[in-house]
C-alpha cells in the first residue's frame, strides 16, 4: 500500500506540477496579447468620437470603464512583478540580490512617478505632467544599465568588452590605412588618390603591414577594455605567475591543495575554495565558509560529469539539470565545480563557493580554468609521484622500525640471556674452584711424602693428576674473570711487582705440562727489567694462559721460546713456539672471547686464552697463509 500511495503520490504531484506550468505559460501569453491589444489599439482607452479637432491635449476623452481595466491591470501586474521579485531576492545569493534589488530600485523609481502622472491625473483630466513618465522610464533603464555593468545582470560585459576592443581596432586601422594611403600618394606618387596599377601595389603592401600589426594592436585594445571593463578583478599574469610559483615550490600533495585553494580563494574572491581528492585523503579548503564534502558526494558529481560534459569544462550550479545535484551544490553554496582529472582518470574536483561581490563573469571562468589546468595537471603527476614515494618511504620506515623494535627486543633478550649465563659461570666457577683447591692441595701433599712414601709409577700419576687440577683452576679463573670483565666487576689491583720472578714462577709450574708434551721450554729473561705497577694475578694469568697455549698446540719435541726484556721504555713479554698457527682471514678475531682456529685438531682447550688484557699491546705474528 505504501508503495502504492508513494506511486500516487509522484503522478499527483507531478501532474500539478506540469498544470502549474500549464498555467503560468497560458496567464503569460493572455497578459502579452493584453498588452499589445492596449497598445496597438488605442480606442480601447480612447474616445475618439468626442475628440475634436484641432486635438486639444489637455483634454482627451477616455472610456471609463476601460481605464478602470486599464489602470487595474497595469497596478495589479506591478504588485505581481514586485512580489516575484521579493521572493527572487530573497532566495538568490549575494551577487544576484544586489541585481534584483538595483532593478526593484529602479522599477520603483520609474513606475510611482508613472502611476502618478500617468495613470491617475489622466483618469482625473490632468495631462500637463505626462511628460515627467518617459524621464522616469530613462532612469530605469539607467538602472538597468549600472546593473549590467556593476553586477553582471544578463552577463553580457564580456560582449560589450570584446565589442568595445573590435571597434577601436577597426576605426584603428582604419584610421592608419586612410592616412597611409594618402600621404604614399602624394608624397610618393605625386598625384592624388587614383584606381591605378601603382595606387593597388600601394593598397596590397598596406595590407599586408596592417595584418601583420593586426594581433599586437588588438592585444593593447583588449588590456585597456579589461582594465576599463574589468576594473578590480584578477589578472591573468600574475594569477598564472602565483599559481606557477606555489606549483613550483610545493611538493607534498596536502599542503600543495591547500596553498593554491588560499589563493584561489583571495585572488577570485570566492566565499570559500576546496579541493577534494578521496583517494589520497586530501580535502584542502579556503575561505571564509568551508565545504565539507564526503567522497560519495565527489564520485556522484563525477558520474554527472561524464554524463553530461566533456573535459576541460566545467560545471555551473545554475545550469545542473539533475535536482539532486543541484540540491547538493545549493546546499553547500557551491557555483563552479572544476574536475581535476589526471592521464583521462578522476583524481579529484575544485570547489569554487559564492563570490563575494560581483559574482562570477564566463571570462574569469575560462581563464582562471584553463591557466590553471595546464600548470596543475604537470604539478599534480609530480606532486603524485612523490605522494607514492613518500608513500613507499613511510613503509619502509615502518617496515624498518617493526624489524628494529623486533632486533632490539631480541637483543634485550640475548642480554637478559648473556647475564644469566655469566651469573650461571660467576656460580659455578665459585663453586668448583673450592674443591679443586682441596684436591690440589692433596695431590701436593702426596707428591710432598707427606702422607707417606709413593711409588715412581704413583709419582708420575699423581703428577699428571696435579697437572690437570691447575688447568682446571686455570680455566675456572679464566671464567671467573671473562665473567667479571662483561658484568663490570673486573677490579685491578695496582702494586709493586716483580714481573721477572712471577714468568720464573709459572715456566716452572708449567715445566711438569711441557714435559708431559715432550716440549722444551727456553726461557730468556733481561737482567734489566724492572720492578712494574700492576696486577700480580691478571698478569700471571695472561702469561700462564699464551705460555700454556704455545705448550699445548706445538708438536712434540719443539721448542718454546720465551722471553722478557726492557724496549724503549717498555717492558716486553714474547712466546714464540712452532706450532700450527692461525689462519689469517681469522686473525682479527684472535682476542675474541672463546676463538678456536678452524684448523685446530685438538679440541679440549677452553679457547678464552687471550680474551682480556688490560691496556699494553698485545700483538700475534704467523707463518700460516
Amino acid at each position: 500500500m505504501s508503495c502504492v500511495g508513494y506511486f500516487h503520490y509522484k503522478v499527483v504531484s507531478s501532474h500539478r506540477q506540469n498544470q502549474r506550468k500549464s498555467f503560468i505559460c497560458a496567464s503569460s501569453i493572455l497578459i502579452t496579447i493584453f498588452s499589445l491589444y492596449i497598445i496597438l489599439v488605442p480606442e480601447f482607452i480612447i474616445n475618439t468620437s468626442e475628440i475634436v479637432t484641432p486635438v486639444d491635449f489637455s483634454r482627451i476623452p477616455i472610456h471609463a470603464v476601460n481605464y478602470v481595466i486599464f489602470a487595474t491591470f497595469f497596478s495589479v501586474f506591478f504588485l505581481i512583478s514586485m512580489c516575484f521579485g521579493h521572493i527572487a531576492w530573497r532566495k538568490s545569493d549575494p551577487v544576484r540580490r544586489k541585481q534584483v534589488a538595483i532593478y526593484m530600485i529602479g522599477l520603483l523609481i520609474c513606475s510611482i512617478p508613472g502611476f502618478v502622472v500617468d495613470l491617475f491625473l489622466p483618469a482625473l483630466g490632468d495631462y500637463r505632467y505626462i511628460w515627467i513618465g518617459p524621464i522616469a522610464t530613462i532612469i530605469f533603464l539607467f538602472a538597468i544599465m549600472y546593473s549590467i555593468v556593476r553586477y553582471r545582470l544578463m552577463d553580457v560585459k564580456m560582449a560589450v568588452a570584446r565589442s568595445v576592443s573590435y571597434m577601436l581596432l577597426l576605426i584603428a586601422l582604419a584610421v592608419v590605412y586612410v592616412i597611409s594611403a594618402y600621404v604614399i600618394s602624394i608624397l610618393v606618387f605625386q598625384r592624388s588618390l587614383t584606381v591605378d596599377s601603382h595606387v593597388n601595389l600601394m593598397n596590397m603592401i598596406l595590407a599586408m603591414v596592417l595584418a601583420v600589426v593586426y594581433q599586437p594592436v588588438k592585444k593593447i585594445f583588449d588590456k585597456f577594455t579589461d582594465r576599463v571593463f574589468y576594473y578590480g578583478e584578477y589578472d591573468a599574469d600574475t594569477f598564472t605567475r602565483e599559481i606557477s610559483k606555489i606549483l613550483t615550490y610545493t611538493a607534498d600533495l596536502q599542503l600543495l591543495t591547500r596553498r593554491v585553494g588560499n589563493y584561489i580563494a583571495t585572488s577570485l574572491k570566492a566565499e570559500k575554495v576546496a579541493f577534494c581528492i578521496p583517494e589520497k585523503g586530501i580535502y584542502g579548503r579556503a575561505g571564509r565558509r568551508r565545504i565539507s564534502v564526503v567522497e560519495e558526494d565527489v564520485h556522484r558529481i563525477m558520474d554527472y560529469y561524464y554524463k553530461n560534459c566533456s573535459f576541460p569544462e566545467v560545471i555551473l550550479a545554475n545550469q545542473v539539470k539533475d535536482p539532486e545535484l543541484k540540491k547538493l551544490l545549493d546546499i553547500h553554496r557551491t557555483k563552479i565545480v572544476m574536475p581535476l582529472l589526471h592521464q583521462n582518470q578522476e583524481t579529484g574536483i575544485l570547489f569554487l563557493g559564492e563570490h563575494k561581490s560581483l559574482g562570477y563573469s564566463s571570462r574569469v571562468i575560462l581563464k582562471c580554468w584553463n591557466r590553471l589546468l595546464g600548470n596543475w595537471l604537470c604539478r599534480f603527476g609530480i606532486s603524485l609521484s612523490l605522494e607514492e614515494i613518500n608513500e613507499l618511504n613511510k613503509s619502509l620506515q615502518r617496515k624498518i622500525d617493526e624489524a628494529t623494535k623486533e632486533l632490539r627486543f631480541s637483543n634485550r633478550q640475548l642480554q637478559r640471556l648473556d647475564e644469566a649465563k655469566n651469573e650461571f659461570i660467576s656460580m659455578a666457577s665459585h663453586q668448583l674452584r673450592t674443591p679443586l683447591t682441596s684436591i690440589k692441595g692433596y695431590l701436593d701433599m702426596m707428591l710432598e711424602g707427606d702422607l707417606g712414601k709413593i711409588t715412581p709409577t704413583q709419582r708420575a700419576v699423581l703428577r699428571e693428576a696435579f697437572s690437570s687440577s691447575e688447568r682446571m683452576v686455570r680455566l675456572i679463573n679464566d671464567f671467573l674473570n671473562v665473567s667479571r670483565l662483561q658484568t663490570g666487576k673486573f677490579n685491578i689491583d695496582k702494586q709493586k711487582i716483580d714481573i721477572a720472578q712471577i714468568l720464573r714462577d709459572e715456566v716452572a709450574l708449567l715445566k711438569v705440562v711441557a714435559d708431559q708434551r715432550s716440549v722444551e721450554m727456553d726461557l730468556k729473561i733481561d737482567k734489566k727489567v724492572p720492578l712494574i705497577t700492576a696486577d700480580s694475578e691478571k698478569i700471571r694469568q695472561v702469561m700462564l694462559n699464551m705460555i700454556d697455549n704455545a705448550i699445548y698446540y706445538s708438536n712434540p719435541h719443539k721448542k718454546v721460546i720465551i722471553s722478557l726484556k726492557n724496549s724503549n721504555g717498555a717492558i716486553e713479554f714474547t712466546v714464540k713456539d712452532s706450532g700450527i698457527g692461525v689462519p689469517k682471514s681469522e686473525q682479527a678475531n684472535l682476542f675474541g672471547k672463546f676463538f678456536r682456529g678452524t684448523n685446530a685438531k685438538k679440541s679440549d682447550q677452553t679457547a678464552l686464552v687471550l680474551a682480556y688484557f688490560w691496556r699494553g699491546k698485545l700483538s700475534y705474528r704467523t707463518m700460516v697463509k
